[in-house]
């Protein structure tokens, strides 16, 4: 977990205890799962996934994130670094 990471993790918090996140798997991200936190998650979710329809690559990368973080508000965590009750 990065320091910028370390500072939101109250804000994250708070998105897990209301349910709001959706885990992103294997496929998409290199066999690990990610998490995409936020109010906005599931939208995150819908423009990521069209995203990679589109790519060349199918892999979630930096781009995407930051693009689909800025744009919905959202956060992306690996799975390591979300509490053990919200694992899938």
């Amino acid at each position: 977990m990065t320091l910028d990471q370390e500072k939101l993790v109250p804000e994250r918090d708070e998105h897990l205890k209301n349910g709001e996140f959706s885990i992103l798997k294997g496929e998409y991200t290199k066999n690990f799962n990610v998490y995409v936190v936020g109010s906005q998650h599931k939208e995150a979710v819908e423009y990521i996934l069209m995203l990679l329809d589109r790519s060349t690559d199918n892999a979630l990368n930096f781009g995407i994130k930051m693009g689909t973080g800025k744009k919905y508000g959202v956060t992306f965590w690996e799975e390591e670094d979300i509490p053990e009750e919200y694992h899938a």
